[in-house]
């Protein structure tokens, strides 16, 4: 029993200095820990003190920069404020100013204003006008004077609309008008040169084809005349030689030859004779009642050896109907003729300006009777067929009934 109550006393002593052991550990580690929570609660106190002192100071810097910015501020805001107060002031003096000089402003501003807008009318007249009349040909010379009445309209138009300047008309269309016409009457002239040149060239070409065709005709008859005077010399030797019975047949061969040397002799002397005659030719007188209508004719002159040819030249593309021939003249002298018949009848002529077209207006018993008083009588036609422009009117007149009677239908 007794060593029950020892070993009991031991046990609680062991536990008493075993509580007392943990607690001196358990002290010291809590110790321990509370020194490390001061030590960290110190830091996080230290840290947070100073990280308020440091936004202490950088907003006393931001107020500081603030307060520079704002009085800056104000110095620039003083200062638009007394830009504007004398700009206010410099406007306020101007519309004083303007007042008092309203009118001698405005007279000087409207007379600024009408010297300009008078330059720039002075200006496109002087452009126009060169412009028209430096582009004038003789295929648009009609449209041309048309844009040079209307231009004329146009330059009055706009003096009349600005009437509240004293605007000056500078212009002259009636000069223009007339530098239109004489630069037209000019390329007329020269065109007129052209055709001139063109028919003088034509006319060398004519006599240069006769001079050839003669010459050739003067050498067919010459060489023919040279066959037939070997064969006559062949029928005379034969004739000598020949009995009765066929010298009389011999005989007409002989009188048929001599008769053939004699009209190709002719032929040759003709055509000799018509190259020696450097103004022989034939004077035509010619209608084309399709292209221009009745009683008018053209009466000029050729020198070709056929002058039908001629004819048949002028009725080419450039006119609806061929030509008809009333009268073909053959002379000695072609071009006196023509030009004694175009004196006679310049009062019938078309075209008196440009005398190389050959129209007249007038009696086709006039012309006949003018060429009888100067050449002598000549078979003419008075009223020739002109089939085609006929037949056209025939054709026109049958469209025309045929639809009458589709429509009447």
């Amino acid at each position: 029993m007794d060593g029950i109550y020892l070993i009991l006393i031991i046990f609680g002593a062991g536990a008493l200095c075993a509580t007392f052991a943990t607690y001196k550990v358990l002290s010291n580690k809590n110790a321990e820990k509370l020194r490390k929570l001061e030590l960290e609660a110190k830091k996080l106190i230290n840290e947070t003190i100073d990280e308020k002192d440091e936004a202490i100071e950088r907003y006393k810097n931001r107020d500081v920069l603030r307060e520079a910015e704002h009085e800056k501020l104000l110095a620039e805001l003083n200062k638009t404020i007394e830009f504007h107060r004398g700009r206010s002031k410099s406007i306020l003096n101007k519309a004083v100013d303007f007042a008092f000089d309203f009118e001698q402003i405005f007279k000087d501003q409207h007379q600024n204003a009408q010297v300009e807008i008078q330059r720039v009318l002075d200006d496109s007249y002087r452009f126009k006008k060169k412009v028209l009349l430096s582009s004038i040909s003789l295929k648009n010379f009609e449209r041309k004077l048309e844009d040079i009445k209307k231009e004329s309209f146009i330059y009055q138009s706009l003096i009349a609309r600005y009437d509240y300047f004293e605007l000056v008309d500078n212009s002259d269309w009636d000069t223009v008008e007339k530098e239109f016409r004489d630069k037209v009457l000019e390329l007329q002239a020269a065109q007129d040169e052209r055709e001139a040149q063109n028919e003088i060239k034509r006319q060398m070409r004519e006599e240069r084809q006769r001079a050839e065709e003669l010459e050739r005709q003067q050498q067919e008859a010459e060489e023919k005349e040279m066959e037939l005077e070997a064969r006559r010399k062949a029928v005379e030797e034969a004739l000598l030689a020949a009995d009765e019975d066929h010298r009389l047949e011999l005989e007409e061969t002989r009188l048929k030859l001599e008769q053939e040397i004699e009209e190709v002799h002719k032929q040759y002397e003709r055509a000799k004779s018509m190259a020696q005659m450097t103004k022989q030719g034939h004077v035509y007188v010619i209608s084309n009642i399709g292209s221009f209508g009745e009683n008018v004719f053209k009466i000029g002159m050729t020198r070709r050896l056929e002058p039908h040819d001629r004819v048949s030249e002028l009725s080419g593309a450039s006119v609806p109907f061929e030509f008809d021939v009333h009268a073909m003249i053959s002379c000695d002298d072609a071009p006196a003729l023509e030009a004694k018949l175009h004196n006679l009848l310049s009062s019938d002529r078309i075209n008196k300006v440009n005398l190389r077209k050959e129209f007249f207006r007038t009696d086709i018993n006039k012309i006949i009777k003018c060429v009888e008083e100067n050449h002598g009588t000549v078979e003419y036609v008075a009223d020739p067929a002109a089939l085609q422009y006929y037949r056209s009117l025939e054709i026109n007149d049958d469209v025309y009934s045929e639809g009458e009677r589709s429509f009447a239908s």
